[in-house]
């Protein structure tokens, strides 16, 4: 299992670099198009480097040009933090039996060690089931590698929908998101949380490497980081967590490529590469998708 290639697909549950942003940043979008209908696809960052100018007048167009923004939820931000404490408080919390009783001997080892670079206590995490624990030790790096999820590409785009009065929708509510972890076996987010540690020992210099990928619109290496590791080293998690949701998001994408008008959908760039992403999925169906 890859943690790193876990922090990107869940960055929806939450992106100074050493490495200066590019000057001219231009991350991947795609179009699908029939006579009536225009969708964007873009690929997101949950969360950037706030000196990022990804923000191109090519992306600016495409947004002024669309009526309705899809994006993984469509909760503001104000709204998905307080409703997001409720569903945490439900589903990632144990109060009967405190993490560090859960691991072996050897674990607990291993996750202070990993924690003291970071300066987390592992107080902190004892009241947290292992998925938990594992997303927010996999969140840690991000902080190092200078990337902000209050920046986040979904979050800004929603800003701008919202000044230009177009209409927001979501695929999944928050509820939706954490219950593809949540529902895990308790085996199964010891494993999560295992990889999560490997990973956090690393530091953030893949996560610098990945935010520069989209940046670019490097598409091979986002599929690398993103895709290829978790698919060869955790099925399950790149099955449920990324193949699952395409299938779904791309047969949405076709219902509303049936209507007429101008689309913009944004979510992670993780499910737009990758050889089972939405434009596979949308393929199968004889829709093609155009890089822009």
């Amino acid at each position: 299992m890859t943690g790193r290639g876990i922090a990107a697909a869940c960055a929806a549950l939450v992106m100074a670099g050493t490495v200066a942003a590019p000057a001219a940043a231009e991350p991947a979008m795609w179009t699908v198009r029939d006579a009536d209908s225009t969708i964007y696809l873009f690929g997101t960052a949950h969360a950037v480097r706030r000196d990022t100018g990804w923000k191109t007048k090519k992306i600016d167009a495409a947004m002024k040009a669309s009526r309705k923004l899809w994006l993984e939820i469509s909760d503001d931000l104000a709204t998905s933090q307080a409703t997001m404490a409720v569903i945490l408080k439900k589903y990632g919390l144990d109060q009967t039996k405190p993490l560090s009783q859960k691991l072996t001997e050897a674990q607990r080892v291993r996750l202070a060690a990993v924690l003291k670079p970071y300066n987390m206590p592992m107080a902190q995490l004892e009241p947290m089931r292992p998925w938990l624990a594992a997303v927010t030790l996999g969140t840690l790096p991000f902080v190092k590698a200078g990337l902000d999820p209050v920046a986040g590409a979904d979050r800004t785009l929603r800003i701008i929908a919202v000044a230009e009065k177009d209409q927001i929708q979501g695929f999944e509510t928050p509820e939706q998101q954490i219950r593809f972890l949540a529902d895990f076996s308790e085996a199964e987010q010891l494993a999560f949380l295992d990889s999560a540690m490997q990973e956090a020992e690393k530091g953030p210099a893949e996560l610098t490497t990945m935010a520069t990928a989209w940046e670019n619109g490097d598409v091979p290496t986002l599929a690398r980081i993103v895709t290829t590791d978790m698919k060869q080293e955790s099925p399950l998690l790149y099955e449920k967590l990324l193949v699952a949701r395409n299938i779904e998001w791309a047969r949405r994408i076709k219902t509303m490529l049936a209507g007429k008008g101008t689309i913009f959908v944004a979510v992670g760039v993780g499910h737009l590469v990758g050889p089972d992403s939405v434009q596979a999925q949308l393929a199968k169906s004889g829709i093609v998708a155009i890089r822009r």
